[in-house]
């Protein structure tokens, strides 16, 4: 559905002239990505509004999406299994953060950055198939994969270390570290099958 809406819009650009036939394949999926993202988006915002976790959603979001980027990992198959695996990490960490006891937050949040830290660190960058890594792309990813799962960890540890006040982002930069962790996990797992 998204594939095929990408198409369309990309072909509308084309017939108007504010885009080029050669690079028609670059827009459509670029189109598919961000028509992606926005689904998932306004999901989220729209499930952080009724919850009344909108800035913990948000907040979440961003940790997660700036990791992921350059982490790369699992891709589902279809776009709506992208969104429900999306959506099942969002609502998980959401309940986790909810859920876990005050008293058990520092601890969580400083093991599961470490284990997260360590997995990113050894599994990062994942390359998809459809969109091979070109030139030193690999390189790029992987040293910025190191570096914002680095800035997490430490933002993770100073915050628990000296801020117990602000200990609820530390959980959710802990989450978001997991929920890539685990997207990297999947790729690996699909990888082996084959």
């Amino acid at each position: 559905m998204l594939q095929k809406f990408s198409e369309q819009f990309t072909d509308f650009l084309l017939m108007k002239g504010i885009i080029e036939s050669e690079n028609r394949e670059i827009y459509t999926y670029g189109f598919v990505a961000l028509f992606s993202t926005a689904i998932n988006t306004i999901i989220v915002l729209t499930i952080g509004i009724i919850a009344g976790i909108i800035l913990e959603s948000i907040f979440f979001v961003l940790m997660f999406g700036i990791l992921r980027v350059y982490c790369g990992g699992y891709h589902a198959e279809t776009h709506i299994s992208c969104v429900l695996i999306f959506i099942g990490i969002y609502i998980a960490a959401m309940a986790i953060a909810r859920l876990l006891p005050i008293e058990a937050q520092s601890v969580f949040s400083v093991f599961a950055g470490i284990i997260s830290f360590f997995l990113i660190f050894l599994l990062a960058p994942i390359e998809h198939k459809n969109k091979p890594f070109i030139d030193d792309e690999e390189i790029k990813f992987r040293r910025m994969s190191r570096i914002i799962a680095s800035v997490e960890l430490m933002s993770i540890l100073i915050i628990t270390a000296f801020f117990s006040r602000a200990i609820g982002a530390a959980v959710l930069m802990s989450l978001a570290m997991l929920g890539v962790t685990f997207i990297l996990i999947l790729a690996k797992a699909a990888e082996k099958r084959g």
